[in-house]
């Protein structure tokens, strides 16, 4: 009977020291597209959530303005934290009550924008001029201009503010700006109206618009994203 012997093949130590080499070129190459494709894919997520608090916002101010008895008044805290409570996740609450933080990670404008008509020049000059009606630019100044009617804004609005700008004239505690103002200060103006918002309206008539921001800066690895800030708007 005839014994045969095999010879078992044992691993060189170089060759063990080259496969850890390999694994920690690939690695280099696999982390950052792992971390990449996690990012991407969290902040789509993340904007997917922003556009939708847009909306839901821009309804409830839809709801706010068209039925004043409702009693959904969006310059109240308590009222705000709908939005917020919306927002979860997005460093929007500065507490567990959804308060909202004026130094958070994301921001709400809401704004009401008028094109100015004889019905706002007729409500807003007190007294009506002579030769009043028919109203113009010279005895109405906002005449056949936009202007804002209402702004409220909530959380960080110090990090970022809206595209339409700021209305220049007191803003009243529950968001809305006086007639006389809307009438005829040149301070609540919304410049290039039409180019940012692809939107034309005719005198008298009006557009509800919500914009949000949010940093999603803390998931930005290996800086993938230009710019981890998002922005959606809606509009009524």
């Amino acid at each position: 009977m005839q014994r045969t012997n095999k010879m078992i093949p044992l691993r060189r130590g170089q060759e063990g020291g080259n496969t850890i080499i390999e694994f920690a070129l690939v690695m280099t190459f696999l982390v950052p597209m792992f971390a990449g494709a996690f990012t991407i894919g969290a902040a789509v997520a993340r904007g997917i959530q922003v556009s939708n608090v847009a909306r839901d916002a821009v309804i409830l101010l839809v709801r706010a303005t068209t039925d004043p008895n409702s009693g959904l008044d969006l310059s109240k805290t308590q009222n705000q934290r709908i939005i917020v409570r919306a927002a979860a996740g997005l460093g929007m609450n500065a507490d567990a009550q959804n308060n909202p933080s004026s130094t958070g990670k994301a921001a709400m404008f809401l704004s009401k924008v008028i094109m100015v008509g004889d019905q706002e020049c007729s409500v807003g000059i007190t007294p009506t001029p002579a030769g009043a009606p028919p109203w113009n630019a010279g005895n109405c100044p906002n005449y056949g201009s936009y202007v804002f009617a209402y702004r409220v804004d909530i959380g960080n609005d110090t990090t970022w503010s809206s595209v339409l700008g700021k209305p220049g004239a007191s803003v009243q505690a529950d968001g809305t700006i006086t007639a006389s103002d809307i009438a005829s200060n040149s301070t609540v103006r919304v410049a290039n109206f039409e180019t940012i918002m692809n939107l034309v309206l005719a005198k008298s008539t009006f557009a509800l618009i919500s914009e949000m921001y949010a940093d999603v800066s803390y998931l930005n690895f290996f800086n993938v994203l230009k710019t981890p800030v998002l922005y959606a708007r809606s509009v009524s």
